[in-house]
């Protein structure tokens, strides 16, 4: 079984979603059960202070959010930390990509 797992297209996806954010990222680990494979992602996702209604709205959004991702499917995505550092909304996103 070959896994190629594409975070790159996973940060584009949620930079339209979130055009202000500045995404990064934190690092991507290979993922493999007995029938799949992918990889486990953390991203840090920076918004302007400003953006506090929009940090709530991101939550929900990721909840819902079907993404299209060519040869991946989004098993599990969500928001594990939230700061505020430097004038900045801070979220730690975390997702599993499986391989389609």
């Amino acid at each position: 079984m070959t896994c190629q797992t594409k975070s790159r297209g996973l940060v584009r996806a949620l930079k339209a979603l979130m055009p202000q954010a500045s995404i990064a990222i934190l690092h991507e680990r290979p993922w493999h059960s007995l029938t799949f494979c992918g990889a486990q992602i953390c991203l840090s996702v920076a918004l302007p202070e400003t953006a506090a209604e929009q940090r709530s709205a991101i939550t929900q959004l990721l909840e819902n959010h079907e993404f299209s991702l060519p040869s991946q499917l989004v098993a599990d995505i969500a928001i594990t930390e939230t700061a505020i550092l430097d004038g900045q909304h801070r979220l730690i996103v975390d997702a599993l990509l499986v391989d389609d």
